[in-house]
């Protein structure tokens, strides 16, 4: 399995995601409709920053009343065209996500989050190619082919050489999964559960690898 994550890690490092004063008064008006008492509305360290995949963000922290009429304590938060998420005052699946990814919440937690997000692209592509040969019967070469070609609609970009050599060790690392007979098996008679727990391992051990931490 260790060359199979070594390949994904090279899949992940090849998959690329108006005025400030604005888009602070836009950030503040957002913030401030989903607060319980809009006019308490407090702000500091507001700034606008970018991000290390280039992204635009205005950040800072707030703090308003609750429904007890004390203040909860400044949370970070987030905006981008129209969005805005709060620290802990998430509502959607992908939320803490955005956050994270704004760069607002720190460095260290940005590209956590980004290896993260690329770990989970690299590694759903990589379980396509097993499934190619396991399930599909498809030669290692096919299975590699269709690995590039789906890697290429996130990088139009990617350098024919770097395609040539990424091919290579896809091969490699599907041969090295073919020779385990226990996982083989496993994909095709409990292909679902064997995803899950594929997919935790590869995001887990992959997304380490990028981030370094």
């Amino acid at each position: 399995m260790k060359k199979i994550f070594v390949a994904i890690a090279m899949i992940c490092s090849m998959v690329s995601t108006s005025s400030f004063a604005s888009e602070v008064r836009a950030a503040q008006s957002a913030i401030k409709n989903q607060m319980k008492d809009p006019d308490s509305t407090k702000f500091k360290s507001v700034r606008e920053i970018t991000n290390s995949q280039g992204g635009r963000f205005v950040c800072g922290e707030v703090n308003s009343k609750n429904s007890y009429g004390g203040y909860v304590g400044f949370k970070t938060f987030a905006y981008q065209e129209g969005r805005t998420v709060i620290d802990g005052s998430f509502s959607t699946p992908d939320d803490y996500e955005f956050l994270a990814l704004s760069g607002c919440a720190g460095p260290d937690i940005e590209k956590v989050a980004l290896a993260n997000k690329q770990a989970k692209i690299g590694c759903q592509i990589s379980w396509e190619q097993i499934t190619d040969v396991v399930l599909f019967n498809k030669s290692a070469e096919a299975s590699a082919d269709n690995a590039i070609a789906k890697i290429k609609l996130k990088n139009p970009n990617l350098d024919p050489s770097v395609a040539v050599n990424m091919k290579s060790q896809f091969i490699t690392s599907v041969n090295a999964m073919k020779a385990d007979s226990s996982f083989v098996e496993s994909v095709k008679n409990n292909t679902n559960a064997t995803r899950t727990i594929f997919m935790k391992e590869c995001i887990n051990n992959t997304s380490k690898a990028i981030s370094g931490m």
